[in-house]
C-alpha cells in the first residue's frame, strides 16, 4: 500500500475484498471495472450491456439475476 497508494484491488470475492478495504485500498469487481469502462470511453453502453448478459453462461461470477437486470437498466437509463 505505501508503494503503490493509488492501487485498485480488484477482486469478486468478499472475504478478499473486505480483506483489501480493511488495509486501505480501493476496491472493484468485475461490474465496477466495467462501469469503469464505460465512464473512461474504454467500451460503450452497449458492449457493456452485451457482456453483462452473458456473464451467467460464460462466467463463475455469482450474481443474483435481479441485481443483474437492475445494473443492465441503469446502465441504459444512463444518459
Amino acid at each position: 500500500m505505501q508503494i503503490y497508494p493509488d492501487a485498485i484491488f480488484l477482486a469478486d470475492d468478499a472475504a478478499a475484498r473486505l480483506a483489501a478495504v480493511t488495509v486501505g485500498y480501493q476496491v472493484h469487481g468485475s461490474i465496477g471495472i466495467l462501469i469503469r469502462a464505460i465512464r473512461q470511453r474504454q467500451k460503450s453502453k452497449e458492449e457493456v450491456v452485451a457482456i453483462l448478459h452473458t456473464l451467467p453462461t460464460h462466467s463463475t461470477l455469482h450474481i443474483r439475476p435481479g441485481l443483474l437486470k437492475e445494473i443492465i437498466a441503469r446502465i441504459e437509463d444512463e444518459s
